[in-house]
């Protein structure tokens, strides 16, 4: 059914000025690009089923199709001789590249207007991520505000690596969602709360989509603030996360080390600092990547040190730090308001997707 790239979320793309230009032959398929992550990703593992219940049938391999949606896959030029369709997905892992003159690509909707000025789109190209049409699948309906319980907390999938979340929830009296979890589960435990707390960008959109209220949480330097710019701006939202902490002290040394080799945790103030933020980076050259590589080995090497025997107090004590910071942290966000955007803002980002969406309906059906 779909093509699964096992990387970060990158891709090149290919853009034609207007749908109707994109020729199609009957007994084609189109296949779904996205980003496969090993221990689970509920936001990227979406793709899966999404695009299936949004239209039976018609998706395959080996097709001279190929649909990028849900997902960070922008930023490269691709394969000129197949057609790229865009709906909804966004830049952040790539270096970008301007691709709006280059015929293969078929650029719908992208996530927001960071992605659009990264690759040279039009700005009516902008309208935001693709995860709000699950509002448009029948068993994905809001639930009533009297029926929503529960402030419950998703962090990036990377930030589980080196935390037990779940035991700092529970002493901050929150509920806990394990970002590898089925999505199916995930997003039904999203739209049944009454506040989320979203470390990872797909929970916030999903809050959104079923106007349920969600607060930006970020728990180290790693996290992406040009994706996260990029959506909020979509919506017409402002971006000001709460900065929880890592939670551990393996995660307090990853957070350092991302900080010193190439990431800064600095939010950008706009436009065009956000672009910068991501030229920085995902550019490489010789001199980056033996400081980075140094950084890497100098951390590696902390962390060996702290799980020695003689270490072990000085690990015990940064551990208890870092998750009573967190412990604070996460129950200061619980009290927030929390951000949703307005609903006319919401109809006018949806109405606009399905449109995209109707015209890759409309190609799929040529194609079958």
């Amino acid at each position: 059914m779909s093509l699964i790239i096992e990387t970060d979320g990158v891709s090149s793309q290919r853009f034609s000025r207007m749908p109707s230009l994109v020729q199609v032959t009957q007994g084609d398929t189109m296949e779904i690009e996205y980003t496969h992550v090993t221990a689970g990703n509920f936001g990227d593992d979406m793709n899966s089923w999404f695009w299936e219940k949004l239209s039976p049938g018609g998706w395959g391999a080996n097709s001279e199709h190929t649909l990028l949606g849900i997902g960070s896959l922008l930023g490269l030029d691709r394969d000129s001789s197949r057609h790229w369709h865009v709906l909804g997905s966004g830049a952040g892992y790539q270096y970008p590249t301007n691709v709006s003159e280059m015929g293969h690509w078929n650029f719908l909707a992208v996530r927001g207007p960071l992605t659009a000025l990264a690759l040279g789109l039009p700005k009516e190209r902008a309208v935001t991520d693709t995860a709000i049409l699950l509002s448009s699948i029948p068993e994905f309906q809001v639930v009533p505000e009297n029926e929503r319980g529960g402030i419950i907390f998703i962090p990036h999938h990377r930030a589980t690596e080196y935390c037990d979340w779940e035991k700092i929830c529970e002493a901050a009296g929150i509920g806990y969602i394990d970002p590898g979890a089925d999505s199916i589960e995930v997003i039904d435990s999203i739209r049944k709360s009454s506040l989320v707390l979203s470390g990872a960008m797909h929970a916030a959109i999903i809050a959104d989509t079923f106007r349920v209220k969600w607060v930006p949480i970020t728990t180290s330097s790693s996290i992406n603030h040009f994706k996260w710019m990029d959506w909020t701006l979509s919506m017409e939202l402002p971006y000001v996360p709460t900065f929880v902490g890592p939670g551990s002290s393996e995660g307090k040394i990853r957070d350092l080390v991302f900080r010193y080799s190439w990431v800064s945790d600095k939010i950008p103030k706009n436009k065009e600092a956000a672009l910068r933020y991501l030229k920085k980076r995902c550019r490489r050259n010789p001199i980056r990547t033996v400081w980075s590589s140094s950084i890497w080995k100098f951390g590696s090497l902390a962390e060996a040190i702290l799980k020695t025997r003689p270490s072990r107090k000085i690990r015990s004590r940064m551990d208890k730090g870092a998750q009573s910071l967190a412990i604070i942290e996460l129950k200061k966000a619980s009290l927030s308001e929390g951000f949703l955007s307005e609903d006319g803002v919401f109809e006018d980002r949806l109405y606009k997707m399905k449109r995209g969406l109707k015209v890759i309906f409309e190609l799929k059906s040529g194609m079958e």
